[in-house]
């Protein structure tokens, strides 16, 4: 009898592990999945902030042009005022 019932106990823990090792690899796979989005959606973001940091640096450098020609400006009209 407890021959029997260790043998119905061990089937019954084999199964239960089995059906732990099933739900652990579908959790994974689906986190595989999730991380591959997350990949494509990083991947695509930093093409966003790339294309930003380009437009920026762009603007920067018409800013600073800028400055250097209201500095001209300011100069020149000083010496006209005070000619």
């Amino acid at each position: 009898m407890k021959a029997e019932q260790l043998s119905t106990e061990t089937t019954n823990l084999e199964e239960r592990e089995a059906g732990l090792v099933k739900d652990c690899v579908r959790e994974l796979q689906e986190t595989s999945v999730r991380i591959g989005q997350m990949h494509g959606e990083l991947a695509a973001k930093s093409d966003v902030i790339a294309g930003q940091n380009a437009k920026l640096a762009e603007l920067m450098t018409k800013i600073s042009a800028l400055e250097k020609n209201t500095v001209e400006v300011l100069n020149i009209t000083f010496i006209f005022q005070h000619s």
